[in-house]
């Protein structure tokens, strides 16, 4: 299989598992869970998986690791996703974008620029 369908498979499993964990706890994301999730999901809309697993990683920090400056900047943000709402994204995402994976079509320029970018500001 293609490393690229690889790939995208495992991202969206790990978005899943994260839902998962949050329905395990019957709850809702908290404000820093939200954030990486949203991220998460806009990145791999943008086809920008290191950017997504990173954000998947750091969905996982426990809050004691959390920065508290953004925390508490956070703190000040109103509520945007809910778990259906998440859930229905990375639905949409993984649809939409694995059989463009699958078919193998080569991204514009300026996407595959873009990435490198991200790529090179993470130090990877």
């Amino acid at each position: 299989m293609d490393g690229t369908i690889d790939r995208n498979d495992r991202l969206h499993g790990s978005f899943i598992a994260a839902l998962d964990h949050l329905d395990a706890e019957r709850r809702e994301p908290d404000r820093w869970e939200e954030e990486c999730l949203s991220y998460a999901l806009g990145a791999l809309a943008c086809g920008l998986p290191l950017v997504a697993h990173v954000e998947l990683e750091a969905f996982w920090r426990p809050i004691e690791q959390r920065s508290p400056d953004v925390v508490a900047a956070l703190a000040d943000k109103t509520v945007r996703f809910t778990k259906a709402m998440l859930r229905h994204g990375i639905d949409y995402v993984h649809k939409r974008y694995a059989p463009l994976a699958a078919a193998d079509i080569g991204l514009p320029p300026a996407v595959i620029a873009g990435q490198r970018a991200v790529q090179a500001s993470l130090g990877r």
